[in-house]
Formats: C-alpha cells, sequence, structure tokens
C-alpha cells in the first residue's frame, strides 16, 4: 500500500441555534383585524339568528331552526377565542 495518510474527513457545521419563540402578530393587525371583525360579525348575526328563531317564532330549543344557527355561533366565537390567545413557544430541541 502507499505510506501517504488520508485525506482528513470534511468538519461538520452546525447551524445556528434559533430563538426558542419568534413573537406573534398582534391579531389587530391590518389583515387580521378584518378577520376578526368578519368573525364577530358572524358570531353576532348566528346568535341572533338562533334568537329570533327560538323566541319570536316560537321554535323549540331543541329544533334544527336553533341548533344550526347556534353551533355557528358558537363556532366562529371559538375562532375568535383562538385568535386572540397567544400561541405557545415550539418546543426547541437543547434549549431550556
Amino acid at each position: 500500500m502507499s505510506d501517504a495518510d488520508p485525506p482528513e474527513a470534511p468538519r461538520v457545521t452546525w447551524a445556528k441555534k434559533r430563538l426558542p419563540y419568534e413573537a406573534t402578530p398582534s391579531p389587530f393587525q391590518p389583515s387580521n383585524r378584518m378577520k376578526f371583525l368578519l368573525f364577530a360579525a358572524l358570531t353576532v348575526l348566528f346568535a341572533a339568528v338562533a334568537g329570533y328563531m327560538a323566541l319570536v317564532d316560537r321554535h323549540p330549543v331543541t329544533s334544527m331552526y336553533v341548533v344550526a344557527p347556534g353551533i355557528g355561533a358558537l363556532w366562529f366565537a371559538l375562532r375568535i377565542f383562538m385568535m386572540l390567545t397567544p400561541k405557545p413557544p415550539p418546543k426547541v430541541r437543547g434549549v431550556k
């Protein structure tokens, strides 16, 4: 064989670690403000329709005329809640 040393293996460079979390955008930025207002309007609209059907049209509370808009109002209220609560920071391995 030869007396020459084998070439040295290339060193692995590790990427810089990211911050443990990134700042979440405010829900009241121009793009999110319109989404917030739309969801709020739909929540109020569906709640009003469910109330109208139950109180004015005298449908039973278990009727689909009342339940369906009520579920819609709850859905959009949940979406507003999810928009307004901050997201937890993502878990980064090796950072305490």
